[in-house]
């Protein structure tokens, strides 16, 4: 079989000649080779296509052997065919099977190494210090005086001198030596002497892995045989060549990018240099490329084979090519470079009939790079026929396959709704744009390509590409079918391969070929014979224009319908495969002749032989002829830019708007913007990199060996008996003698041809040409596509050379003078003798050129030779990516390392770094926060730095995603809480700006105080819950972990799913929340310590915000370190984390909890609830007000019982609940009150529903106790669930906000949402809750208790009715339900039972018996009520007919007050397992002694649910009495409460019910009392260390402290009307609610500013002085407030005042710009205008990652500054011979690439801030230009003194909007969202429309809220507030 498979393959390359160049004897040898000495199986090698080394398939076992020096056999690929495995050798495939990966194998004969070698290695001296321009400049005049020296004597001395020759050793021992040096690994021998001679004694070798060239690529082994060098490399599976064939777009507009690459290259060529390697002929094919741009060097080592004899005859053949070619050159037609010399020789044989269609197309596909064999990019040929008809109906080949299977219809829907979806879209989210408007996606798809070869495929393989499941019958069965069906083209192997119509799977019929072929082999013979045929000639250049030529781009694109997405995308991801374009001109017509003209003459009668003749008159012919030759011109045009993507210069506006809108954001050059302007005019100011920078890290070699006589004093001292005529003098003796002795003429003798050895540095003269080569190729390489891959260095150079001088004006500007350095392309004698030797450089190198000597990589590294402008950051990137790569992350604890280290070296990055710089920069970032160990440190150390250089907008673009992942990140990681500190907090609000932090961050931050992220149960809870979510609640997404409804209410779900966040409900579980140590009472930290002084908050926002070490991480120091010495034991409960160990024990919780249950400790110690392992750990970080513990006992036991592991993450766990806590106090204070309660608190509150999800969270905290019910029967202290402990954290930071802005929280808003969890739900058959809903309504219950205890008597009795009929009256009608059924059972209802208990004796115990009667008969009346109803449904004995309810209607039961009532027959156990003789007796006790004798009145069935509780009590305790025969007498609570006593009655004697103590509000049980366990487990949550400590926290009534920050007077109204609005409004509503004033400046504010965190802002005034003001919110809106810092530096009136993104500094302006810290005042520079009389009119600051401002002086010149650096970036002109007056404003667009600048004339002119160049200029307004401002979509809004606001579209001739102010101009406007708000002097504000359809709507500001005249105004976007300044020098706040 497998002959005969081999013999099959023969046939097939044979048969499809041509695509694949058969490999030459060469390849074939280092094949076997491979075979031979490495063992691997020859079906698993492949060679790789541009011929230099192989590809093989090893199994990673191996290869990891081999990297131990360990060669064993390779094991053979047994599971996968032998058509699997070629498949796998293909470089498209990139996944493998699991186990198996690829190897390159670069080998190197040794007989052609047999030359000597000369040459020494340059010398090291000096090399390590860095370097400086004098050592640089003494380098250079030492290397140039010996250049020189040598290249006299190699002319004048040497040919005397027979010296013998240098000393030399052999190429093979220098390379060995070399290699071993450069790789930092020994050779290792292999084949079949085991030992080779001579790989023993090597050099010195560095040690394994610490290879002496960063940027090389690795090599995996190097191995020796008796006769190759073997080098091993990791497979790369993308070469720079890839990047510019298929994905040019990653390069586009990015000269840093391309310079990176060069400077990494370059290192890594100085690196080999210096070991004394040669790098060979360098290609892009040799520079491995990964996703993040990061390249590395593969070196060509086949360079330094002597080429063996027969390769010379290629040679001499190749010269008497080029002689011919540069004969004819010579005769004037320099248009046709060798590039396209095969091609061009291709097309003329083609046109001309010479060679066959066949042929001709299979060598397109070759030159366009398409691989025989490889699924993704397999050859492709013409459907030509439909097999319909015998020999078939041609088809139409001017229409591409895909359209003619499609329709026109459905192409131009395809393109239209992606046009839409794009200019909708835009490049919209991070990453690639989605839908850019294309037709077709793919010539041949891989699916396709397997259907076509479905015969020959192993069924594997077929599965797995084309369906999962096998169906062999749906595979098209005929051919006819095979081309109808399929959208793509044909495969070679339908004309030449008969095999492929055989089926190789018993169950899949052979392929038919049509019925008028009798066999395989006659179908091929007559499709092949079709496919020459002459109607297909005719047309078959409009098919390759459609593949391969000029219709594949452009108009004529979108006019075939052939616009292919590929070529369109920009796509930034690497690929090897996709559509190449190898023309750019109309490919000219076959000359087939005229069918009519056959050898002999046709029989025609006469009559018709004069028509004939006209017919084929000779017009037709000749004409054709003209145009072939016309087209024979196939060169690319000049408009193709180096890397820059050609714009489609499409004639419908569509195509052009698609292309435009491709350009991603942060790239500073628009592709599209200029078709024909070439980058060679790029922005001064991206490439003017100051060449001035410090030193270059790295080595260089040094002058070796200084003269002796160089010391004294300067002079030249010659040698002795010198003498420089000497030798001239002979010559005329010898030629006297010649003449006058012997007659004879003197002659030059001819020398004998000793051939020099080859030498080291002549190599590397050769390294650095074939880099200017491979450079050249980078600029053109559309234009070098057709160059074989394996083509000769010197076809190469020529090729390049001949286009460098022809498009010039291509070669973008940062590259021009390399490429001339390293080519020589311009000076005296250009025209140079091209050596096509292999060993020799290409050309001679000048000695000195411009001064220097022969470039080398040192040399074009060294910032002062300024041969390439590497911008002087790039050594610091290098050094940057250098430490990334070398890691090795196993824990976090190398994780932390690393990421430090990166820290260190980031600031040395981030100080020059440009915005390309931060493309490159950026990737690494993103990685590091992605993986596991680094992302929380990455989070820390790096977010700031690289935020502040890329802005808001980048940060949100690139980071947020990351950041979310690591909060939502499932991992129990110890640095977590630093995520969580104020600090961090407040970097991310700056850098990400207040909005998007609100909106997309902060759900998942608050998240970790609900424990949410680690609880498994409610992960699963959530995916069990969403397909039967039957309440309105909002739904919760997929992505959002167990955040129930995320932060919209009303919008999009879940923002973490939008963001298409990874799902980690597999997260580990509770037991991973260990115990707080209980020595901390939290809630005297928390409610009775004043709230955080505003100053607290509004110190930490002003914080410096980059440095880590501020004072309030001192404490966090101090833990960090701790956690380092733990690390070791908390390993074990990392491995723990996710161990299936714990998932059982979640799982079986409850008998879990039974086994470990610990015994109750009675009143000296304290129930610590150490419940093991089991999962209700979490709940002891209790922040929750219930316990309050004895000090001192938790800690103890603690240590006793747990191992150290939980004690390590107990710790972990309280601290990071603690800063948390911390944390959202602080940022409740300075968000400000609407903010916080819109977002923070309604956060909360959601997350408070999700602390109860599921049953393990409603679980009792203490399982098995052993004491009496009632032993701390509090009346209505609740027992605690394990949700309650959850929930602790959540219920603390709620009741802060509450303290902060005062009790109407509590009543407008947590209230109607306690009612909106427990409304009943919408639909009709309330007959099962989901389990959010049934958790909704223990947090509902939970909060209310929380409510009632801090409102005051008044407020209570307004809002008793609400609370009874909105929240009690619901909550019971879901608990006494008998219909409605629980998710959780009998546990949650028991859970929800008890917790309402207590909250109705709560508000009992508040409002007293009087009051019970009158408000809350009907709740307490309702509950008793469910004891009866299943009373009689017992007795009734359940006579209920079970067949009733399958008709969908429960039946029904009566009961004794007459009515009827459905019944579900299934729930009656459920409720009989609640209301139980316990329950009864838990619930009648309290009532009974709150209540006294109103019981009778409120409770008809009191005395049946006594008689239940004394039967309880007997079961317990035989001898007690029957609690109903007994009356209690206990005081009436209301009047007589005392809430200042803490929780004391006056009246504390005994009482005599049941023998227990009434104590305050408890009833404490004599410790005699038997001790026996009831069913629901024991009601004391809490110990019972006397009274002192409880009363804190079961105090009945506790005051809200009064904050400074209270709501009251105005800021109530507001805040009121604020939280009810919807945060999907985008409208501006200005409600004219005066709030604050700011009174101090003593002139009229001339400007304000907010900073970009909305708790501060500037304003700046006629007085001279800019202020810094608090916007915190104090007093009922009458208050004012004094500035924080007064910056009073200015000369003159201040008129600007804005605020630098990156850095955060201050930037003013009164004529000068003043740039300072707003956080110390201090000035950091002054920028005077040039000329005192020039002052400066207008200043505006460039938008991030930018640092410079830009300002306008009076003399019409803008100017640049960076804030960074000294001195001016730019300087424009923008008058223009025009006078159109002063500059009054500037404004720069939000991409920071264009500049507006409005004059007083009216005038206003739009500038590109990269090229200078004035992009338009226009009078847009009649009257004085008053201010700009540039919006997002390139629109810019103006206003103007003659009454107007406009708004433009930049490069638009008319405005799209246009609104005029009736009375008086608009002279102030700021921007809100997708609206402006405007001011006029007459102080009427008004709000503008910026879309369709517009509208305006003005209020005039009344005279009580802002007097004065309006001066300036500002919006607060998040808060929705304005700032308006007034002439009297007071800024007021108004909503």
């Amino acid at each position: 079989m497998a002959q005969g498979s081999r013999g099959r393959k023969m046939v097939l390359t044979a048969g499809v000649e041509g695509c694949c160049p058969p490999s030459g004897p060469d390849m074939e040898e280092l094949l076997r080779g491979v075979e031979r000495d490495l063992n691997i199986d020859a079906r698993q090698l492949a060679p790789a296509p541009g011929g230099t080394h192989v590809v093989a398939l090893v199994p990673a076992r191996w290869l990891a052997g081999l990297r131990e020096r360990r060669l064993g056999p390779c094991p053979r690929a047994e599971g996968l065919g032998e058509a699997e495995v070629r498949t796998l050798l293909q470089r498209s495939v990139q996944r493998l099977p699991s186990g198996w990966t690829r190897v390159e194998v670069h080998g190197l004969r040794k007989r052609r190494l047999s030359y000597p070698l000369g040459g020494v290695l340059p010398s090291e001296e000096g090399s390590c210090s860095p370097e400086t321009l004098t050592r640089f400049m003494q380098e250079v005049a030492a290397q140039n005086y010996r250049n020189l020296w040598r290249h006299a004597y190699h002319t004048y001395g040497q040919p005397y001198r027979h010296s013998a020759a240098p000393s030399a050793v052999p190429a093979l021992d220098s390379v060995r030596q070399a290699l071993q040096r450069v790789y930092g690994c020994a050779f290792l021998p292999v084949g079949e002497s085991g030992q080779c001679p001579s790989s023993v004694r090597d050099g010195p070798c560095a040690s394994r892995g610490s290879p002496a060239c960063p940027s090389l690529l690795r090599a995996e082994a190097l191995l020796e045989s008796p006769e190759m060098l073997y080098v091993v490399h990791p497979y790369v599976p993308f070469s720079l060549h890839d990047v510019v064939t298929f994905s040019p777009a990653k390069l586009t507009n990015s000269q840093a990018k391309v310079l990176f690459i060069l400077f990494r290259v370059l290192r890594a060529m100085d690196a080999c240099h210096r070991q004394g390697l040669a790098c060979g002929a360098l290609s892009l094919h040799h520079i491995a490329v990964d996703e993040k741009l990061c390249s590395e060097l593969r070196l060509d080592l086949s360079a330094y084979e002597m080429p063996s004899e027969d390769g010379n005859q290629d040679v001499s053949v190749g010269k008497n090519g080029t002689g011919i070619r540069s004969e004819k050159e010579g005769a004037g037609r320099p248009e046709c470079p060798t590039c396209q010399k095969e091609l061009r020789g291709l097309v003329l044989d083609w046109v001309h009939g010479r060679i066959s269609n066949f042929h001709y197309l299979m060598q397109l596909n070759r030159l366009a790079g398409r691989r025989q064999g490889d699924p993704n990019y397999h050859p492709v040929l013409p459907w030509v026929v439909d097999f319909t008809t015998p020999y078939g109906r041609f088809r139409d080949l001017r229409k591409s396959k895909f359209r003619l299977n499609k329709g026109d219809k459905q192409l131009d829907f395809t393109y239209e709704m992606t046009r839409q979806a794009f200019v909708a879209g835009g490049a919209g989210g991070s990453g690639e744009p989605p839908h850019v408007p294309h037709h077709i996606s793919d010539v041949l798809s891989d699916i396709t390509y397997y259907v076509y070869r479905a015969r020959r495929t192993p069924r594997a393989v077929l599965c797995g590409h084309v369906r999962a499941q096998w169906e062999p019958h749906e595979y098209p069965a005929t051919m006819e079918r095979m081309q109808t069906w399929t959208p793509d083209e044909c495969i070679p192997e339908f004309y030449t391969d008969p095999s492929i119509f055989c089926s190789i799977h018993p169950d899949m019929p052979d392929l038919d070929v049509p019925a008028w072929c009798s066999s395989n082999e006659e179908f091929v013979a007559a499709h092949r014979a079709l496919l020459e045929s002459w109607e297909v000639s005719q047309d078959l250049h409009h098919w390759i224009d459609l593949t391969f030529g000029y219709k594949l781009q452009g108009k004529e694109a979108v006019k075939e319908k052939n616009v292919c997405l590929h070529l369109v995308d920009a796509h930034t991801h690497l690929t090897s495969y996709g559509v190449v374009q190898l023309f750019d001109q109309p490919h000219p017509q076959r000359l087939a002749g005229t069918s009519a003209l056959a050898p002999e003459p046709p029989l025609v009668p006469r009559l018709l032989m004069q028509t004939i003749q006209e017919a084929t008159g000779q017009e037709d012919i000749s004409g054709q002829l003209i145009n072939g030759a016309g087209r024979l011109v196939l060169e690319a045009t000049p408009c193709e830019t180096g890397w820059t993507r050609d714009r489609p210069v499409s004639g419908e506006d569509d195509l052009e708007q698609a292309t435009e809108a491709l350009d991603s954001i942060s790239l500073p050059g628009k592709a599209g913007d200029q078709p024909a302007v070439s980058s060679s005019q790029a922005s001064p100011g991206l490439l003017s990199f100051s060449a001035t920078s410090g030193s270059r890290p790295g080595c260089r070699s040094k002058a070796s060996g200084l003269d002796p006589g160089e010391g004294k004093e300067g002079r030249i001292v010659l040698p002795e008996g010198f003498s420089p005529l000497q030798a001239l003098e002979e010559l005329e003796k010898m030629g006297n003698f010649l003449a006058k002795g012997l007659g004879s003429q003197l002659e030059v003798p001819d020398q004998p041809q000793v051939q020099p050895p080859v030498h080291l540095q002549s190599l590397f003269h050769r390294d650095m040409q074939a880099l200017g080569v491979l450079l050249a190729e980078m600029v053109f390489a559309t234009r070098v596509r057709t160059l074989q891959p394996d083509a000769p260095l010197w076809v190469r150079f020529e090729a390049v050379r001949g286009l460098c001088t022809r498009h010039s004006k291509d070669i973008p500007v940062s590259l021009q003078p390399v490429l001339d350095t390293l080519l020589q392309l311009s000076g005296p004698k250009s025209p140079k003798v091209v050596k096509k030797g292999r060993l020799d450089p290409l050309f001679e190198y000048r000695p000195v050129s411009q001064g220097l000597p022969p470039p080398s990589p040192a040399q074009l590294l060294s910032p002062f030779s300024s041969v390439v402008p590497f911008p002087p950051y790039f050594p610091a990137l290098h050094k940057f990516i250098l430490l990334y790569q070398a890691r090795r992350v196993e824990d976090e604890v190398q994780g932390r390392e690393l990421v430090f280290a990166l820290w260190q070296q980031l600031g040395a990055v981030l100080n020059d770094i440009t915005p390309e710089g931060l493309e490159i920069l950026l990737p690494f970032v993103l990685s590091l926060m992605s993986e596991e160990h680094t992302a929380v440190y990455t989070a820390w150390y790096l977010f700031e730095p690289v935020a502040k250089a890329l802005g808001p907008k980048n940060a949100n673009k690139y980071l947020l995603k990351p950041l979310i992942g690591a909060y939502e990140s499932p991992c129990r990681l110890h640095g977590r809480f630093y995520l969580y500190t104020d600090c961090f907090v407040a970097q991310l609000v700056v850098r990400l700006g207040l909005q998007a932090f609100l909106v997309h961050l902060l759900p998942h931050v608050l998240q970790v105080l609900a424990g949410a992220e680690a609880s498994q149960e409610e992960g699963k809870g959530l995916v069990g819950t969403t397909e039967d979510e039957e309440s309105e609640l909002p739904r919760s997404g997929p992505g959002s972990c167990a955040f129930g409804e995320d932060i919209q209410i009303d919008g999009d779900p879940a923002a973490s799913s939008g963001l298409g966040l990874p799902d980690y409900r597999s997260g580990v579980s509770f037991h991973d929340q260990a115990d707080l140590p209980d020595t901390e009472d939290f809630q005297a930290g928390l409610y009775v310590a004043e709230s955080p002084q505003p100053q607290e908050a509004e110190a930490v926002s002003l914080g410096q915000l980059s440095d880590k070490s501020s004072a309030s991480e001192a404490s966090q120091g101090e833990e960090r370190g701790g956690d380092d010495g733990g690390a070791p034991m908390d390993k074990n409960s990392l491995q723990s984390g996710d161990s299936s160990q714990d998932l059982k024990q979640s799982e079986g919780s409850e008998e879990e909890e039974e086994e470990e249950g610990c015994v109750v400790l009675e009143e000296e110690e304290e129930q610590d609830d150490v419940t093991g392992a089991s999962e209700l750990a979490l709940s002891d970080t209790m922040l929750s007000m219930e316990t309050v513990v004895a000090p001192g006992d938790g800690q103890d036991r603690e240590e006793e019982e747990e191992p150290l592991t939980e004690q390590a993450e107990g710790k972990e766990q309280k601290i990071l609940l603690d800063t948390t806590c911390k944390m959202v106090r602080w940022l409740s204070a300075k968000l400000g009150p609407t903010v916080a309660s819109r977002y923070v608190a309604r956060n909360l509150l959601r997350l408070l529903t999700s602390c109860y999800i599921g049953p393990t969270r409603q679980q009792f905290t203490v399982s098995g106790g052993e004491s009496p019910p009632l032993s701390a029967g509090n009346i209505y202290q609740r027992r605690p669930v394990l949700g309650d402990r959850v929930s602790g954290p959540v219920l603390s930071c709620l009741l802060h906000i509450a303290h902060l802005y005062g009790e109407p929280v509590l009543t407008y808003q947590y209230l109607p949402y306690i009612s909106y969890l427990v409304a009943p739900g919408s639909n009709s058959s309330p007959s099962r809750l989901n389990s959010r809903k049934e958790a909704g309504l223990l947090a509902a219950v939970t909060l209310t208790q929380k409510i009632i205890v801090y409102l005051s008597d008044t407020t209570l009795m307004d809002i008793l009715p609400r609370i009874s009929h909105e929240v009690l009256l619901p909550v019971l009608s879901f608990l006494t339900s008998l219909v409605t059924g629980f998710p959780s059972g009998a546990q949650a209802r028991t859970v929800l039972c008890v917790k309402t208990i207590s909250l109705i004796a709560l508000i009992c115990l508040r409002i007293g018996q009087e009051m019970v009667q009158q408000h809350l008969s009907e709740p307490v009346a309702t509950f008793f009520q469910v004891f009866s109803h299943l009373h009689e449904l017992r007795q009734q004995d359940l006579q209920l007919d079970p067949k009733v309810c399958t008709e969908g209607q429960l039946p029904e039961a009566t009961f004794s007050d007459g009515q009827r009532r459905p019944v579900d027959p299934s729930l009656l156990e459920e409720l009989q397992k609640v209301f139980t003789l316990e329950m009864a007796y838990t619930i009648y006790v309290p009532f009974s002694c709150l209540l006294g004798d109103i019981i009778r009145k409120i409770i008809p069935n009191h005395e049946l649910v006594g008689e239940l509780a004394g039967l309880y009590l007997e079961s317990m305790s035989p001898s007690a009495r029957n609690p109903a025969s007994m009356e209690p007498s206990m005081p009436s609570a209301g009047p007589e409460w005392n809430p200042q006593g803490g929780g004391c009655f006056r009246d504390d004697g005994h009482s005599g019910t049941f023998g227990s103590v009434l104590v305050g509000n408890r009833i404490q049980i004599p410790d005699s009392q038997p001790e026996s366990p009831g069913p629901l487990g024991s009601m004391s949550g809490v110990g019972v260390g006397g009274l002192s400590n409880r009363s804190e926290d079961n105090a009945l009534k506790r005051e809200l402290p009064r904050s400074a920050h209270g709501l009251s007077g105005n800021w109530l109204a507001y805040w009121q009307y604020e939280i009810g609005v919807s945060q999907q409004d985008a409208h501006f509503c200005f409600h004219q609610i005066r709030l604050q004033s700011f009174p101090g400046h003593t002139g009229a504010v001339k400007c304000v500013a907010t900073l970009s965190s909305e708790d501060f802002f500037l304003s700046g005034s006629k007085d001279r002085t800019v202020r810094l003001w608090p916007l915190y919110n104090y007093g009922d809106g009458t208050s004012e407030t004094a500035p924080r810092l007064i910056y009073a530096q200015h000369r003159k009136s201040v008129f600007y005042v804005g605020q630098l993104e990156a850095p955060q500094y201050v930037v003013s302006c009164d004529g000068a710009v003043h740039i300072w810290d707003p956080f110390t005042g201090k000035t950091l520079r002054t920028v005077d205008p040039s000329d005192s009389r020039v002052p400066l009119t207008a200043v505006a600051v460039m938008p991030a990652p930018h640092t410079s401002i830009t300002m306008a002086s009076s003399d019409s010149t803008l100017r640049f500054v960076d804030c960074r650096k000294p001195g001016l970036q730019h300087e424009f002109r923008l008058g223009g011979g025009l006078n159109p007056g002063l500059v009054r404003s500037l404004a720069v667009s939000p991409s920071g690439r264009s500049v507006v600048a409005g004059f007083s004339s009216g005038f206003m002119v739009l500038l590109d801030t990269r090229t200078g160049l004035v992009l338009r200029g226009w009078p847009a307004h009649e009257g004085d230009i008053l201010q700009i401002k540039a919006v997002e979509g390139s629109t810019i809004v103006s206003s103007s003194s003659d009454h107007s606001l406009t708004v433009w579209k930049e490069l638009e001739q008319k405005p799209t909007h246009h609104y005029r102010s009736a009375s008086d101009p608009i002279h102030t406007f700021d921007l809100y969202g997708s609206e402006v708000v405007t001011g006029t002097v007459a102080n009427k504000i008004g709000v503008c429309s910026l879309l369709e359809p517009p509208s305006q709507a003005t209020t005039k500001l009344s005279s009580e809220n802002f007097r004065g005249t309006l001066t300036s105004l500002a919006v607060l976007p998040t808060k929705r507030h304005l700032l308006l300044g007034s002439d009297n020098g007071i800024t007021r706040l108004l909503a």
